[in-house]
């Protein structure tokens, strides 16, 4: 409550001007301002609701080094994760490459921009607060497949014609969404007394990586499908989050992370 009523004297009048210049197309700069709101009384409700002493370390911004090293690795990760599976693609023949056009180095940092700022807002909203609530009242398990279903239903608003046509779309969201808690929860050391201290870096990075390798691709149409296969085995509406081969992708690094996120450790 208090973020809506700190942001709303600023977020309506942008909601309507932005709303007006674009023609509904594009409404960004709103919840922008919401976002800041939230991030202000954050602090707050994290003392006042809970007693947390330092909330930031609570919601995983903790371990300095280490942050970012897992931030570091997981960005990688989900870049070569994209490269690889677009590669298959034009391996098997089922995409064409197409070389990319002079807005290259322009589309290089807007994706970076855009990579940025969904870690920040995305991964500080899912899977800091909202995974630290939901951990609050029930299991580590149920808290995971919670905010994965929340984080799926939130990008999957859209009209319902849309959603019978991609619903593969919404499998690939729950998946992905699955895969970032556990990257949120991998620990900072193999050492099993510090398996509880764990960062929002890795799952930072994961996101940030995949959405910056696949702004590239699609901004630049750097594959595109050649139709020797049926859309729901490349992704639907070109999107890979709604094709079989996507879902194979997606569930790989579940594996992955889900692994990093259970290390074998030694009690001796």
């Amino acid at each position: 409550m208090g973020t809506v009523l700190l942001s709303l004297p600023i977020a309506l009048p942008l909601y309507f001007w932005e709303y007006a210049a674009t023609a509904g197309k594009s409404v960004i700069w709103a919840p922008v301002s919401l976002f800041f709101g939230f991030v202000l009384c954050l602090p707050t409700w994290m003392r006042g609701i809970h007693h947390c002493r330092h909330p930031w370390r609570v919601l995983g911004f903790q371990a300095r080094d280490r942050w970012w090293l897992g931030w570091v690795i997981t960005f990688t990760a989900g870049i070569i994760g994209i490269i690889l599976l677009y590669g298959l693609q034009l391996v098997l023949g089922w995409g064409a490459w197409q070389l990319p056009g002079p807005a290259m180095g322009r589309f290089l940092v807007e994706g970076l921009l855009v990579g940025f700022g969904v870690w920040l807002a995305e991964e500080l909203l899912f899977r800091g607060w909202l995974l630290f609530e939901l951990e609050q009242d029930f299991t580590p398990a149920t808290a995971l497949w919670i905010n994965a279903l929340v984080f799926a239903i939130a990008h999957f608003l859209r009209p319902l014609s849309a959603i019978l046509a991609t619903w593969p779309q919404f499998v690939g969201l729950v998946l992905l969404g699955t895969a970032l808690v556990w990257a949120r929860r991998i620990p900072v050391a193999d050492r099993w007394r510090q398996r509880h201290i764990t960062t929002l870096g890795p799952a930072a990075g994961l996101h940030g990586g995949l959405v910056f390798a696949y702004y590239q691709v699609d901004v630049n149409d750097l594959v595109m499908a050649t139709g020797k296969v049926p859309d729901w085995i490349t992704g639907i509406g070109g999107n890979p989050l709604s094709g079989l081969l996507g879902l194979a992708f997606l569930s790989v690094i579940g594996w992955v992370t889900y692994a990093a996120s259970h290390p074998k450790t030694n009690r001796r």
